[in-house]
């Protein structure tokens, strides 16, 4: 039985909808990861132009015309697409494949939704991510975090997530020699978190962030986590719409400000622990994860309580692990998966609960 790309049942329209606002909502994310790892990779260059490379993505960049010597916005667009496109079309097409497959063997429709785990993916991705590493991570992906529920808005982890932590643990010391893995700690994010906790906002001044570099998203980091203020925008298109649920959203801010605030008020002077709320909430990838991975209505908690306990958690956990746990210096991978593992158990207490304090009220 041929598998087709129609949606099966009128239901379906309804998730067409969200994926299409959630698609649009990256928009501005992947827009700023372009331009932005653009900027990283030109500069690093126009410092070392011996690391110049000899990679599919450098000749790109070089035969797209981007030169390192006074660059500008075209020079920085071209160099971004080099190493976006790539990557992105890559795990499409590998997406794509396992989900054919998977559709064929099921008997039913193929589901879109491999689209936008693709994209998730590689915005959780370094710009020199090893194209091996993308077939694998998205194989995981689509086969562990999507197919064996049963498709699309069964499952109940986020499969980019998912696929991004398979790899984490795969190659925890995956670091080559391409400029743009500059200023990251191989796939478990930016390297800023382990900067603070070497030498405070000093050491962050010294390699050239501050408050604006990190809120506009002109820093090293995985691509699509950088702009925190390109992640508000999309923040905003999906809580207008009602794509996701701004306790959950809130939640996470209110967990990492108190646990943030416990760790400032023990008087620390260095380390993590002496690291301000701000600075949490701009470095690493927090800001991008709690609006596109926390907050996906798939694999988060679906009680208002369940939420408020759901985001408190991923929120309070970035903290404690940034301060306790340096291999995991961004902190955000585990903290998420964790606390999506729990989603299902928080929902089954929170819903327990009530029906206890309903049978109650009824003796």
């Amino acid at each position: 039985m041929a598998a087709s790309l129609a949606p099966p049942g009128g239901a379906v329209g309804g998730y067409a909808r969200i994926l299409r606002l959630q698609l649009l909502a990256l928009v501005p994310v992947s827009i700023a990861a372009v331009l932005n790892s653009g900027y990283q990779y030109l500069a690093v260059l126009a410092r070392e132009p011996e690391r110049m490379g000899n990679d599919l993505r450098s000749n790109l960049a070089h035969g797209l015309g981007a030169g390192y010597d006074d660059p500008g916005l075209y020079d920085w667009l071209a160099a971004g697409l080099a190493h976006f496109l790539p990557l992105l079309l890559l795990a499409l097409v590998i997406g794509g494949l396992w989900e054919r497959i998977i559709a064929a063997r099921c008997q039913r429709a193929i589901e879109p939704g491999f689209i936008l785990i693709a994209l998730l993916f590689t915005l959780l991705l370094p710009g020199s991510a090893p194209f091996s590493h993308v077939v694998y991570g998205m194989s995981f992906a689509i086969l562990l975090g999507k197919g064996i529920f049963g498709g699309d808005g069964k499952t109940f982890l986020s499969p980019a997530l998912l696929g991004i932590a398979i790899v984490q643990v795969s190659f925890p010391s995956a670091a080559g020699q391409h400029p743009l893995w500059q200023g990251l700690a191989g796939y478990a994010g930016s390297d800023a978190v382990a900067l603070f906790h070497r030498g405070g906002e000093a050491a962050l001044a010294q390699a050239g962030i501050d408050l604006w570099t990190a809120f506009v998203g002109s820093t090293s980091g995985t691509l699509g986590t950088t702009s925190v203020l390109a992640v508000i925008l999309g923040a905003g298109l999906l809580l207008l719409n009602r794509v996701i649920s701004w306790r959950l959203l809130l939640a996470q801010l209110v967990g990492l400000a108190v646990v943030a605030t416990l760790f400032n008020l023990t008087g620390a002077d260095t380390g993590a622990s002496s690291m301000p709320l701000h600075w949490h909430l701009l470095l690493g990838s927090f800001a991008f994860a709690a609006v596109f991975i926390a907050c996906d209505p798939v694999a988060s908690c679906c009680t208002n309580p369940g939420r408020w306990i759901q985001g408190f958690l991923i929120g309070a956990l970035v903290v404690l692990i940034r301060v306790a746990n340096s291999t995991h210096p961004d902190a955000v991978i585990p903290a998420m998966l964790l606390a999506s593992i729990m989603a299902p158990l928080i929902d089954h207490a929170v819903i327990a609960w009530n029906i206890r304090q309903r049978g109650r009220r009824h003796v």
